[in-house]
């Protein structure tokens, strides 16, 4: 609930606020609140017990959730209510932490985990409790393309501002590409890499931020494809998103590497994967 209020509304609105609303004491007791400043015991009365319910009571006169339901036309009929639930359950835990849920669990019939993420300046690490998979991410992940995609459906307790643009690397998405041919090669789960390579390459081709749903399915389709589609796949997205000479400035650096490495490591299966992609690309881009 606190995340819906700031200082600097505080400060703004004290005038309307003091003896109408709140008392000087507890309008003081908020504001060490939202500092995140430890309460005492008296201070967590008054803030509980009076503070709290009066903030609520506001926000529902003026018909204000304390959580945000993004996509609320792809949530299947009752699932928006116990995320909802889980997500206020998950609040008791981690206090004052943003927490979004998201993924197939809103939106698919059948589902294996519900995906929580929590956002926290410490490291933390992740855990599962039944079907709830929650995974702790640094704050600095609210401006990522990922986090832009499952926002788009999804329940939080904290409001933000959608991005619609991010600024994608040729490096980095050669990075993801590689990063999915080793990990389908070595037989490793790639859940994660083939999700970063969907979003990387349909944003950078068609300038889209795929929602969970979307991202869902091609995930799936992709996931039975061989690696002769995924490779053809980025060939595409490389040859729309970037100009020539860029194209065959990296690239052509990048098969020569491989060339020379292939000849120390004869039997790496990684390395032609890559020389032929990139090869691929340097030729359309001619």
């Amino acid at each position: 609930m606190e995340n819906y209020i700031t200082i600097e509304m505080l400060e703004e609105n004290r005038p309307l606020l003091i003896g109408r609303i709140f008392t000087e004491m507890q309008l003081s007791i908020l504001k060490k609140k939202l500092q995140k400043k430890p309460l005492n015991s008296n201070e967590k009365t008054y803030y509980y017990k009076f503070i709290k319910p009066k903030i609520r009571a506001m926000m529902a006169f003026f018909n204000i959730n304390e959580l945000n339901v993004n996509g609320k036309e792809f949530i299947k009929e009752q699932r928006s209510e116990e995320a909802i639930q889980i997500v206020h359950k998950l609040e008791q835990k981690h206090k004052g932490k943003k927490i979004i849920l998201s993924g197939s669990f809103l939106f698919n019939k059948t589902y294996n985990d519900v995906d929580v993420f929590i956002f926290s300046k410490y490291d933390k690490e992740d855990y599962q409790k039944g079907k709830i998979h929650v995974t702790f991410l640094p704050e600095s992940n609210l401006g990522s393309l990922f986090f832009n995609s499952l926002s788009k459906i999804s329940v939080s307790n904290f409001n933000y501002t959608a991005k619609t643009e991010f600024d994608i690397g040729l490096n980095s998405v050669l990075q993801t590409y590689e990063l999915l041919i080793n990990a389908i090669l070595n037989k490793e789960d790639h859940e994660k890499n083939l999700r970063d390579f969907i979003l990387q390459t349909e944003y950078i081709s068609k300038g889209v931020v795929l929602n969970p749903k979307q991202l869902y399915y091609t995930q799936e389709k992709l996931s039975r494809k061989n690696l002769d589609i995924l490779s053809n796949t980025f060939i595409n997205s490389l040859t729309l998103s970037y100009t020539a000479k860029t194209l065959k400035t990296k690239l052509k650096a990048q098969v020569n590497d491989y060339k020379k490495l292939l000849i120390e490591y004869k039997n790496a299966k990684n390395l032609p994967i890559y020389i032929d992609t990139y090869s691929k690309v340097i030729s359309l881009a001619n």
